[in-house]
């Protein structure tokens, strides 16, 4: 089989999945220091909360790292020792099963099969204004006690395909055009979490319908911990299944 040679060099990055139990699950990023041969390498400890994470040793991990043009690889790997390498502290691991592609994408992208919205906000016409301020003026004595809006915010539904940390993919009733910038909101594992992003792909289907890939542009804290929890997860359980 391939093995490390082909694929890694020094100061590449790697991500370890490490999972603990069913309730526990991280993904922590090392950096090759060597390329010993096809079936050994020496990275850097990960580095968790600011201290570095005990990797135990004998101990097998699921390992991934992307090539670029070509696509996100899996393998893995055993923890030989725990070691010095130029002073720093590190890990050797020895490749215990084949190197396989597992997505040409850098972010791992999963099945989302959920629903969501478009935020648009629009401006009222001047009769929407006027029927707005003869019902408050039913209320209220005079307009001096009350304030009109007069933008409002619309919401377009969509449903949502797949997911990655990267972005999203939905089928939506509406069109775009690709480098629109966007706004919306969508569920995911219960929750609803709100995004910014760029139309990158738009392909119309036979009803009448598009498929739109979007790509993240901004997310808070939070959102990105959701999305990155959930893909995870995802991913975790069809490496458990075999089914990557």
């Amino acid at each position: 089989m391939d093995g490390f040679t082909k694929f890694l060099n020094i100061a590449d990055e790697i991500d370890i999945m490490i999972f603990k139990n069913n309730n526990e699950s991280l993904t922590l990023s090392v950096f090759v220091y060597e390329v010993t041969n096809d079936e050994h390498i020496i990275v850097s400890n990960p580095i968790k909360d600011g201290n570095y994470y005990p990797l135990e040793k004998t101990y097998t991990y699921y390992f991934r790292f992307y090539i670029e043009n070509s696509g996100m690889y899996l393998f893995k790997g055993e923890v030989l020792e725990r070691l010095s390498y130029d002073n720093l502290p590190s890990i050797k691991v020895k490749l215990v099963s084949d190197i396989k592609r597992v997505q040409r994408r850098k972010f791992f992208r999963v099945n989302l099969n959920s629903v969501g919205n478009f935020l648009f906000e629009r401006e009222l016409d001047p009769v929407e204004i006027q029927n707005m301020r003869e019902k408050l003026l039913k209320k209220y004595k005079d307009e001096s006690q009350f304030i009109i809006e007069e933008t409002i915010n619309e919401k377009v539904g969509f449903e949502t395909l797949d997911i990655s940390g990267g972005g999203l993919r939905v089928y939506t009733n509406l069109t775009f055009e690709l480098g629109d910038f966007i706004a919306g909101e969508f569920k995911i594992a219960s929750n609803w979490v709100n995004f910014k992003g760029e139309v990158v792909r738009v392909e119309k289907k036979d009803n009448k319908r598009y498929e739109v890939g979007i790509k993240f542009l901004e997310l808070d804290a939070s959102t990105q911990s959701k999305i990155v929890s959930y893909v995870f997860e995802v991913e975790r359980n069809l490496i458990k299944k075999g089914l990557i």
